[in-house]
């Protein structure tokens, strides 16, 4: 059971479900909506986490020209979770908003060409400079949207 939530309490989430995919993100996107260099995230299947608590969205074109709405918490402002359109189905968990953060384990650092210098997560981690190739064929991208 992974579960986590934002700074104030007000959004949680639970899951008993493993990561389709899992890791760091240098999208400009990213980097913007958290204020940092990357964001660790895990991509779970939709129905296998339950939210509660109301959230307010943003929506933005991702690298897939498709919208991803990513959650915030209305009180504290935490980014929770995203959905990429271009992974229907899916959410994008933000690491940084788990309970127990030691049990993110990335597999993968994406969109490496937007990383800046000053950014290098450590450890041996297969680099893309952009979307890796999709893992499943239900699937346009493991992680959908992006840049």
């Amino acid at each position: 059971m992974m579960t986590g939530g934002c700074l104030c309490g007000l959004v949680r989430y639970e899951t008993n479900a493993e990561p389709v995919f899992a890791g760091h993100c240098y999208c400009r996107d990213c980097q913007r909506a958290s204020g940092t260099g990357h964001v660790p995230f895990m991509v779970l299947p939709r129905e296998a986490v339950k939210i509660d608590g109301e959230t307010r969205t943003y929506r933005a074109l991702g690298d897939s020209q498709l919208p991803t709405t990513r959650h915030f918490c209305p009180i504290c402002g935490s980014l929770v979770f995203g959905e990429p359109e271009a992974a229907a189905g899916m959410v994008s968990v933000y690491a940084g908003t788990l309970d127990d953060p030691s049990v993110f384990e990335p597999q993968a650092t994406i969109y490496t060409r937007s990383r800046p210098a000053w950014d290098h997560v450590m450890g041996e981690l297969t680099e893309y400079e952009t979307m890796p190739p999709p893992r499943d064929p239900q699937l346009s991208s493991p992680v959908g949207g992006g840049e």
